[in-house]
């Protein structure tokens, strides 16, 4: 029996796209209407099962909003369906937010095939989000069955999250592997430092946002630290003890020490963590939080390559 499988192909004019030089942060209705579409693709029990995300969708964003978004007159609506209008009609932050909240409903089940015709789209029309991966996770921890405490395995998600991405260089060959390696399990809290850094970018928390950025920093140095079985303090020790470990274990050259502290340095000057006062010297911009993502990525990768934890 031959089966015949459907291959996503790209028609001519999308074989012939460059790669942008900028990106935008709009999103416009085509691209909005070709996400919904995509995702229609990716659900159980099709058609029922769209009509099923799209309800779940629009409870969440009932929550969320208190009210889901019209347009202004009744002969510019688009669809028959409230949540459709609503992501017809609504600004770019709340578009992203919906798209999120489609990974997480219950009726999706495409995982990462879906997340990847979703950044497709994205990168096609050089809009500069792009989703993190779905990531699966399988954890061994208590839990009650049948009113008896029993160790038992479960299976935790990382739902995909939008990033903004600045530079394509930069993302495609410094951030982006750098979430790969944090998607690992034994790098959990690290990647979730690093994600809420890149969400506190798009919001425009940037001192936040370095704070973050450091705290994944620390957490993988920890990681290796436990990886190699060196003693430090988990309470007490922070990054540049934890990098002065690392450097006396052998782990790099003496002279690495003082561009990996940059980033402690950085964190102390532009990030929230301590107190700066009313009137602080610095003050963090979009650029420094970009530098400083891109900066820790890149030494995550390194870090994570010496210590063969990848």
């Amino acid at each position: 029996m031959v089966i015949r499988q459907r291959i996503m192909c790209k028609i001519y004019s999308k074989r012939n796209v460059g790669v942008p030089d900028t990106f935008r942060y709009d999103i416009p209705d085509d691209a909005r209407k070709r996400i919904l579409f995509a995702l229609k693709e990716y659900v159980d029990r099709p058609p029922d099962g769209f009509t099923a995300l799209l309800d779940e969708v629009g409870e969440q964003l009932l929550k969320q909003y208190g009210g889901l978004c019209q347009p202004s007159y009744i002969v510019l609506s688009q669809s028959d369906n409230p949540v459709i209008e609503h992501l017809l009609c609504c600004d770019d932050e709340m578009t992203l937010d919906f798209i999120e909240l489609c990974f997480r409903a219950s009726s999706y089940i495409g995982k990462n095939e879906g997340v990847d015709q979703v950044n497709e789209i994205l990168r096609e029309m050089a809009i500069g989000y792009e989703l993190t991966p779905w990531t699966e996770h399988v954890v061994e921890r208590e839990g009650s069955l049948f009113g008896r405490r029993r160790k038992a395995r479960f299976l935790e998600i990382e739902y995909p999250e939008f990033i903004r991405k600045d530079n394509q260089y930069a993302h495609q060959e410094i951030v982006r592997p750098c979430l790969n390696v944090l998607s690992s399990r034994r790098f959990t809290v690290a990647n979730s430092e690093m994600l809420k850094a890149l969400e506190n970018i798009r919001h425009g928390r940037y001192s936040a946002a370095i704070t973050s950025c450091n705290s994944a920093f620390e957490s993988v140095l920890k990681t290796i630290c436990d990886h190699k079985g060196w003693k430090y303090d988990k309470r007490k020790d922070s990054c540049a003890k934890l990098i002065s470990i690392c450097k006396d274990s052998g782990l790099f050259p003496p002279f690495y020490a003082p561009i990996f502290e940059s980033t402690c340095i950085v964190r102390n000057k532009l990030g929230d963590a301590h107190g700066r006062g009313p009137n602080p010297d610095h003050t963090a911009d979009q650029t420094h939080a970009e530098h400083v993502i891109r900066m820790t990525a890149a030494h995550v990768l390194l870090l994570s390559n010496l210590a063969e934890l990848h």
